[in-house]
């Protein structure tokens, strides 16, 4: 057989031209029209499976020959054919237009590969489009990894349409947080740090419209939060009726479900809202970190009041609005609270 000829086999370069030589050297125990090997052999000269040659003859790509007990003969035409399958293949031609290459001019075999490269030419631009959109998946994720390390959440309290001009406790002072508030959570937003809006939410009957005026009444305008810094799809709300955050609410749950260990705290009323909730949260072992331009009052004295508060006998971190996210995230993990 001819695997026992000395020859050593060469892979194919140019297997285009009709008038190709076959892949298998000239023995000279065997003329080329005398040539005949078994699927094993071919599979092995041409280098495809068996399953792929017996794949090729089903759709008729080749013809083979069968010996007397019924087992099929390549000849040196059909390695050679099947050589040109392969190549084929390698460039990425469907088996169809193969069919249709197999036996055509060699215009028509050029003209073939240019649509050919015109159509690669494509994919290869929407599989860059497709790596691109993977590597901003990746790149979000790791920003969100990065997040989820230093576990950050914004708390927004109280930013509501009754601290505005017609609202029943329209206060001027409301106006002075806003610009960095919207800045603040348009940034939030962009690096993955959730937005956890805890608004008053009240019904007639609540403990706390016996110290104020009926405000932030349930479905009302008063009890919507303020346009400036309203609240997109992914950001959380969480409706209170007391002042402490954590009172009846599902805040605790949430923050657990974000895996958020340090909360910064922004909103209205320094000294009693922003404070209550802030102190709690510092008893619950959560890193309590304060907005400084983010937080006000109804008053001066009152703002001041609240600030000492947190800061003389809590400790708590204090830092703008502006840089209060990049503060964090650069230090650290081993640098955080337990």
């Amino acid at each position: 057989m001819y695997k026992n000829c000395n020859y050593p086999l060469r892979r194919l370069s140019n297997v285009v031209r009709d008038d190709v030589k076959c892949i298998i050297p000239p023995c000279p125990r065997r003329r080329k029209a005398d040539f005949l090997v078994t699927i094993k052999e071919a599979a092995h000269l041409t280098r495809l499976s068996r399953k792929a040659i017996r794949h090729y003859e089903s759709i008729g790509l080749i013809e083979t020959g069968r010996n007397e007990a019924g087992y099929r003969l390549f000849s040196a035409d059909t390695l050679s054919r099947l050589r040109k399958i392969s190549y084929y293949r390698d460039l990425g031609f469907p088996l169809g237009e193969i069919k249709n290459l197999l036996d055509a001019p060699e215009s028509v075999v050029m003209d073939a590969m240019e649509h050919h490269i015109a159509f690669l030419e494509d994919e290869i631009k929407e599989k860059r489009l497709a790596v691109e959109a993977m590597e901003a998946v990746l790149s979000a994720e790791r920003e969100d990894d990065s997040i989820r390390k230093t576990g950050l959440a914004i708390i927004a309290l109280d930013l509501q349409n009754d601290l505005m001009a017609g609202g029943s406790l329209a206060c001027n002072r409301i106006l002075k947080i806003l610009p960095p508030l919207s800045d603040l959570f348009i940034k939030a937003r962009a690096m993955h740090v959730p937005i956890i809006y805890i608004c008053d939410w009240h019904k007639k009957g609540d403990p706390e419209l016996l110290l104020w005026n009926d405000h932030m009444m349930a479905n009302t305008w008063g009890a919507q939060i303020i346009d400036q810094v309203a609240p997109e799809d992914n950001d959380i709300i969480i409706h209170k009726n007391l002042f402490n955050g954590f009172t009846n609410t599902k805040l605790e749950s949430t923050l657990k479900s974000l895996n958020s260990r340090t909360l910064i705290f922004t909103g209205w009323r320094t000294h009693v809202c922003v404070a209550q909730t802030a102190i709690e949260a510092f008893y619950k072992g959560y890193r309590v970190v304060i907005a400084s331009d983010g937080v006000d009052s109804t008053s001066q004295a009152e703002h001041n009041f609240g600030i000492t508060l947190m800061d003389i006998n809590y400790n708590f971190e204090f830092y703008p609005c502006e840089n209060i996210l990049e503060t964090l995230l650069e230090q650290t993990e081993s640098d955080l609270p337990l």
